[in-house]
């Protein structure tokens, strides 16, 4: 197993970008969306069967406006779109899966004040039919996960201020009634993952209100214990969250986005338990999105991050730490990110939500810095 440390010194050196922006390429052709658009979320998945990674963009927030698909043409850009479902909503997420059974992704979207939207995929990235499922909520977010281990799709829907569901799938692509979390939280988003090594999926949740991270345990059959709350001695405003192996010893650690402040890495021991967290990233982010690749290829995996008027980052993990490359000179208000191999070259992209301006699309470059 890799010995993961990072000094109190080069922590602090991290306030300082190591590289230069031709690490990632910014071509103009690859914005897309309406200049007044106000995406939450840009979802990646093969959504016509064709192979590459096409866009799902989840626009509207608090207002009402129209989601659309975003098609790739093979090369890593987004030259056509159409509208996703027949209604415009108040939409902040998507979980891309086969909710149906049917072989191609579908898509449930979290709306603010409304009920989960599903949408279901002709096969060809046609999303016309439509249904409703759940309680109006404050929804921030939704992922997909099975549960109950019998194979299917089921939703965890996350919301501001009220308690958070879960939706066990009948395998048809409708669901049981909601089950409501124990706790109500400023939760914004979910990640899911088996962090005590059972062989069940667990819960952790971004959490704004100060109290910590609420992590939820499997339970046989599809339901959850807890919660524990991970780092409330910290009484960190925390939107973001995601879980990966970021110390490369095969347990799934968590990442939590810190709010004008460094980011916190849980490293778990395998069983579920995590110490004291170590801290990355620059006093000013403010982290909206957060995902991982392995951008260099070096064999760990690295974090991205949005951020909200501030430049994007990405978080090069190295042996010692964090090596900080920005993206792109002009700083725009992310509201989350997507990690993907855009152009099928094998070197992982990133695509960035914007709300109040167009999305984009940065190009790995990597793989040409020797050349």
């Amino acid at each position: 197993m890799r010995q993961f440390c990072l000094s109190l010194g080069l922590v602090a050196a991290l306030s300082a970008p190591a590289f230069s922006q031709q690490e990632f390429w910014v071509h103009p052709y690859n914005a897309f969306g309406a200049e007044d658009a106000l995406t939450a979320s840009v979802n990646l998945g093969d959504l016509d069967g064709d192979g590459d990674l096409d866009g799902f963009a989840v626009n509207g927030r608090h207002w009402v406006q129209q989601d659309e698909v975003y098609f790739n043409n093979g090369l890593g850009f987004f030259r056509s779109a159409r509208d996703a479902g027949p209604d415009r909503g108040t939409g902040y997420e998507a979980a891309l899966a086969d909710l149906d059974g049917d072989g191609d992704l579908d898509a449930a979207i979290a709306r603010d004040l409304l009920p989960v939207l599903l949408l279901f995929n002709d096969g060809a990235g046609n999303f016309d039919e439509a249904r409703e499922t759940g309680p109006i909520a404050q929804a921030r977010s939704i992922a997909a996960g099975d549960f109950d281990g019998d194979g299917d799709a089921d939703l965890v829907l996350v919301q501001r201020g009220e308690a958070n569901n879960y939706f066990l799938n009948r395998g048809d692509g409708t669901f049981e009634p909601a089950v409501e979390l124990p706790g109500d939280y400023q939760t914004i988003q979910v990640a899911i993952a088996d962090l005590d090594g059972d062989g069940l999926q667990d819960l952790v949740f971004s959490n704004r209100g100060g109290q910590g991270l609420p992590l939820y345990q499997g339970l046989a059959g599809g339901g959850f214990s807890g919660p524990v709350m991970l780092g409330a001695e910290f009484e960190m405003e925390i939107r973001a969250i995601a879980v990966a192996d970021i110390t490369g010893d095969g347990h799934a650690d968590i990442l939590a986005g810190g709010m004008e402040a460094q980011s916190l890495l849980f490293v778990n021991d395998g069983s579920g338990r995590f110490g004291e967290p170590v801290r990355f990233g620059s006093d000013d982010d403010v982290v909206f999105g957060i995902d991982t690749g392995d951008f260099d290829q070096d064999g760990r995996l690295d974090i991205a991050i949005a951020n909200a008027g501030v430049e994007n980052r990405v978080y090069l993990n190295r042996e010692s730490g964090f090596d900080r490359v920005e993206i792109a000179a002009d700083p725009v208000n992310a509201y989350n990110l997507s990690v993907g191999d855009l152009n099928a070259d094998g070197w992982p992209d990133i695509v960035y939500a914007v709300s109040e301006g167009s999305n984009y699309a940065v190009i790995n470059r990597f793989e040409h810095l020797a050349e």
